[in-house]
């Protein structure tokens, strides 16, 4: 039971960035995307050890593939393109909630 809200979390994030842009409110203030993108991930991290406490180099490694490969599945929906910039902040998350839960 205490795995549920880091799954649930899993789903939540692939759930928002395969909306097509035009289905989602527009975030007009500057950067407030990129924190978004900063929030997701570092949530991630936090629920994995909560839930599963683990704390291993592999889910590190396994984390920072799955950020990437949910910024390039954006080049497949409607609306959304990969963002180099982007792609930093979602491991940025990562990496500082690894660095500090570690």
């Amino acid at each position: 039971m205490k795995r549920l809200p880091f799954l649930l979390w899993l789903i939540v994030i692939i759930g928002v960035t395969a909306f097509p842009l035009g289905a989602m409110p527009e975030v007009e203030v500057f950067g407030m995307d990129k924190l978004f993108h900063f929030f997701l991930f570092s949530v991630l991290i936090l629920l994995l050890f909560f839930g599963f406490g683990k704390k291993s180099w592999k889910f590190l490694f396994l984390f920072i593939f799955f950020a990437a490969i949910d910024e390039l599945c954006q080049y497949y929906v409607p609306g959304r393109f990969v963002s180099i910039y982007d792609l930093i902040f979602n491991l940025s998350g990562v990496g500082i909630a690894y660095w500090v839960l570690a």
